[in-house]
Order: C-alpha cells, then sequence, then structure tokens
C-alpha cells in the first residue's frame, strides 16, 4: 500500500462517484496568539494498493508530532483492501479526515506522519507561525 496524495486542506470530500475534491491546500498557519486552535482542517490522503493486498486487512496510524518528537494528536485505524473496479488494476482510496478544535500549544514546525502497517509511507508538515506582534507609536 502506498500514499500518492498527502496533504492538509480548509475542506475536502469525496464525491458519490469517487471523485477528491479538495479546497485551500495549506503547510503553514498564523496565528493571532499562541496556543493556536485550529477551527477546522482537513488531511487528505490518496492511497493505492496492488491487486495482491485486496481483502487484507491494514492497520493506518497517525500521529501528529511537534518537532521534538512530543505527540500532540493521534489516529488509528484498521482497512480492509478493497477490490479494484478493474480486476487484476490497483485499487485507489481516497481519504478527507476532518479535524476540528486542535490546539497546537506553541509556534514551530509539526507533521502527520501516515504510517501503513510499521512502515512510515509520508509525512504532512504544518508549520505555526509566531503570531505578529503589533506594533504601536508612542
Amino acid at each position: 500500500m502506498d500514499v500518492t496524495v498527502a496533504v492538509l486542506a480548509d475542506y475536502a470530500n469525496v464525491s458519490q462517484d469517487g471523485k477528491l475534491n479538495i479546497m485551500g491546500i495549506f503547510q503553514e498557519v498564523n496565528p493571532s496568539e499562541i496556543p493556536f486552535v485550529l477551527p477546522q482542517m482537513y488531511l487528505v490522503l490518496s492511497l493505492t494498493a496492488g491487486p495482491a493486498e485486496v481483502g487484507l486487512a491494514r492497520t493506518i496510524r497517525i500521529p501528529l508530532l511537534y518537532s521534538d518528537g512530543q505527540e500532540i494528536l493521534s489516529l488509528q485505524a484498521q482497512m480492509r483492501i478493497p477490490s479494484s473496479r478493474r480486476p487484476g488494476s490497483r485499487v485507489l482510496i481516497h481519504e478527507a479526515i476532518g479535524l476540528a478544535g486542535l490546539t497546537f500549544p506553541q509556534a514551530g514546525d509539526y507533521a502527520f506522519h501516515i504510517l501503513i502497517g510499521d512502515d512510515d509511507k509520508a509525512t504532512v508538515p504544518l508549520h505555526v507561525n509566531e503570531p505578529l506582534q503589533e506594533v504601536t507609536n508612542d
């Protein structure tokens, strides 16, 4: 199983006919204060699996880590690989994971690590900028 797309976005969904719709891809945020609560974001993934993997169960774990290794959040799910619409070809799986109210305790570099089994397949970076200091003319 491989990750072909891994991004953060303001909004994403998978249509009834299987199309992945992504709006507002980003890699950094500009908070007004720290700690910072991000009201909503989507972690968007496209995964592929080979024909020999159809029917197998895979554990997917997605920890959000700060640059010092501190785990902020961890998501985990079991996924059974579905059949392809075209027998013998790779299966394409789209996921749009909505995350609301996630708190970032400090500015700096964060990353979602996409682990399938024990393999780190992709990293989605997120940089939280320092809040801008207002300049006052005294």
